[in-house]
C-alpha cells in the first residue's frame, strides 16, 4: 500500500492522466470534421505527436519533475503507439514500424521546436504542423 504512494507511482498515475486527455483530444471527431481530415493511422498519429508534444514541452517548462513525469508519458504514449500498430494489422513489422514511427515522432518534436525559435517564421510552426 505504501508504494502506491510512492513518487514514482503518483508520477505514473498522472502520467496516465495526462495521456487519456491527449487521446481524447485526438479521438474528438470535430478535430477531423474541422480541419477536413480522414481518420487514418496516419493522420491520427500525427495528431497524438502534435499534442504529445504540446504536453512535453509544458512539462518541460516544469523543470526536473516535469520531464521525469514527461517520461512517463512517453513511456505510455509509445506502449499505446505499439498497440494501434498492432490493431492496425502490422504484426509482423512492428518492431520496424515502432523504430520507423519514433523517428518520426523525434524529428516531428525537433521540427515543432525549431518552428517556435524567435528567429523562425512566422508561418513555419503552421507549414510543419501541416506537411
Amino acid at each position: 500500500m505504501l508504494l502506491f504512494y510512492s513518487k514514482q507511482s503518483k508520477s505514473i498515475r498522472g502520467a496516465n492522466v495526462i495521456y487519456r486527455r491527449v487521446l481524447s483530444q485526438v479521438d474528438k471527431p470535430a478535430i477531423y470534421e474541422v480541419f477536413n481530415l480522414e481518420k487514418t493511422f496516419k493522420t491520427t498519429f500525427s495528431l497524438l505527436v502534435l499534442h504529445m508534444w504540446l504536453c512535453l514541452c509544458r512539462l518541460k517548462a516544469e523543470g526536473k519533475d516535469g520531464v521525469e513525469l514527461g517520461q512517463y508519458l512517453y513511456e505510455i504514449y509509445n506502449h499505446d503507439v505499439e498497440l494501434r500498430v498492432s490493431k492496425a494489422g502490422v504484426n509482423l513489422l512492428l518492431m520496424k514500424w515502432m523504430k520507423e514511427l519514433e523517428k518520426v515522432f523525434y524529428g516531428n518534436i525537433v521540427a515543432y521546436d525549431a518552428a517556435l525559435l524567435p528567429e523562425a517564421a512566422k508561418e513555419e510552426l503552421t507549414e510543419v504542423i501541416w506537411r
